[in-house]
Formats: structure tokens, sequence, C-alpha cells
């Protein structure tokens, strides 16, 4: 009974979660420990903001119309072979 009651307040968190290849998790890890200085005191606190931070460049992105790195290298390849045909 006891799980079964753990089961549903874990459904209703506010909570989900991720995984993370464990290597990626240590290296956060040592990171965090290494440097104090940065303020995370969790690879859980440092994976929400750049998360947060990736969803704020997309969408800045999205709305000023950017183009995307992959977009920009294509753009430089195709430049550099008609440069090249000369």
């Amino acid at each position: 009974m006891q799980s079964l009651l753990n089961y549903e307040r874990f459904k209703m968190s506010k909570y989900s979660t991720i995984s993370i290849p464990k290597e990626l998790h240590e290296e956060i890890e040592v990171l965090i420990k290494k440097n104090p200085g940065l303020g995370y005191t969790s690879v859980a606190e440092l994976c929400k903001e750049a998360i947060r931070l990736r969803l704020s460049e997309i969408k800045m992105e999205q709305q000023e119309g950017y183009i995307s790195q992959s977009e920009v290298e294509e753009l430089l390849m195709l430049m550099d072979k008609k440069l090249r045909k000369r």
C-alpha cells in the first residue's frame, strides 16, 4: 500500500526525470566539485539551467528568423565551391 501511495505522489509531482549518459553525469559532477564558484550545487541544477538557456536561444532564433549553424556551414561550403570554380 505504501508503494502505491508513493507512486501516486510521484505521478502528481511537478517534475519528470530525464536520462543522460553516465560519463556526462560524472563530467558535470567533477566540474561542479572543482568549480564551486560557478554556483551549482547539483548536476540537476546545472542541467536545468543549460536546458533553459538552450530553449531561450531556440525561441530567440525562431522569433528573429536566424539561420541555424548547419545552414551557415552549408552556405559557406557552397560559396567555397563556387569560388574554387572561378
